[in-house]
């Protein structure tokens, strides 16, 4: 085999990418529902691990954990998750890959995918859209990290699966 040519991916690892990216597509659309029918109502929260950890409905008209209060663009947001999703697909053909490397991808694709659906088709009562976050993780000396959801766990779980899987991966350099 030469030395540059590239392995096409497999059948089986675009069905694990496929999977990987439902199966997070799916369980963060259902939590963000339940959120939103069950929290969202009366404001409460639900506390798993006092202090720690708690679910409290959260509506994010910005980026990624608020870091941009109010986002008026989602179509912005939209073309950047449509150029995200082909350079994973342009990059899973071009490469050979790990089912690691698949698995993250899906991860990836799965959580911008979910962010995406409800920047786009989540509006609330006074007409903004805007995402669902819910988990809520506190410090124990007081305040709490900004809340999130499982599309954005989903995003960095993947994220670091890749490094990591690319890391481990690096060719050794030519002598």
């Amino acid at each position: 085999m030469l030395k540059n040519q590239q392995i096409p991916a497999s059948p089986r690892l675009w069905a694990l990418l496929a999977l990987s990216g439902a199966g997070a597509l799916a369980l963060d659309l259902w939590t963000k529902q339940w959120v939103w029918d069950t929290l969202r109502p009366g404001g409460r929260a639900l506390v798993l691990w006092d202090p720690l950890l708690e679910l409290a409905f959260a509506y994010n008209q910005g980026s990624a954990f608020g870091l941009v209060r109010r986002l008026d663009y989602p179509l912005v947001l939209a073309a950047i998750t449509a150029a995200m999703l082909v350079w994973i697909v342009v990059t899973a053909r071009a490469a050979e890959g790990t089912r690691l490397r698949f698995v993250a991808g899906g991860l990836v694709a799965g959580g911008a995918l979910g962010n995406l659906h409800d920047r786009l088709f989540r509006v609330d009562e006074l007409g903004r859209h805007g995402v669902v976050d819910f988990i809520k993780l506190n410090y124990p000396w007081g305040g709490s990290w900004p809340s999130f959801n499982v599309a954005d766990a989903a995003l960095v779980v993947g994220v670091l699966l890749l490094v990591w899987d690319l890391r481990a991966r690096k060719p050794a350099a030519d002598a």
